[in-house]
């Protein structure tokens, strides 16, 4: 179980240390693998690879949290989670991201905030806008 604030949370499904898996998983919830996989993974819930686990796949998912092995792209609409001793190989995609130290990322990362409207740019300048400041 994973303990988050105030919460317990189950896990919905678990790949083993001993398992191989080959294909899409597609869940809602947590799932937690150890093992090895292939394939592409889909959620707007939680993947968590433990220390044990070697994934080469592309996965769109809400949250991730990886200790393991992982190669691929890394599509997270919430966060992505890195702690040691991870080692990703690839493309992190997320608004925001956590590197814990002695974790190892090789690849390119994309973090992008909600867009700003060229409208509040100009607001905020001309509330900034020393001009305007001196002459009131």
């Amino acid at each position: 179980m994973i303990k988050s604030k105030n919460e317990e949370t189950k896990i919905n499904a678990f790949l083993g240390k001993n398992t191989n898996f080959k294909g899409t998983l597609i869940f809602d919830g947590i799932v937690r693998v150890d093992g090895s996989m292939e394939g592409n993974i889909k959620t707007d819930g939680t993947l968590i690879l433990s220390e044990t686990a070697k994934v080469k796949a592309d996965m769109e998912v809400g949250i991730a949290k990886i200790s393991g092995m992982y190669a691929g792209n890394i599509i997270a609409k919430e966060k992505v989670e890195l702690f040691k001793p991870a080692n990703i190989t690839g493309s992190i995609k997320t608004p925001s991201l956590y590197i814990e130290e002695g974790a190892a990322l090789n690849g390119t990362i994309e973090m992008s905030k909600a867009k700003i409207s060229l409208r509040e740019v100009k607001n905020d300048q001309e509330i900034f806008d020393r001009s305007k400041l001196e002459n009131e």
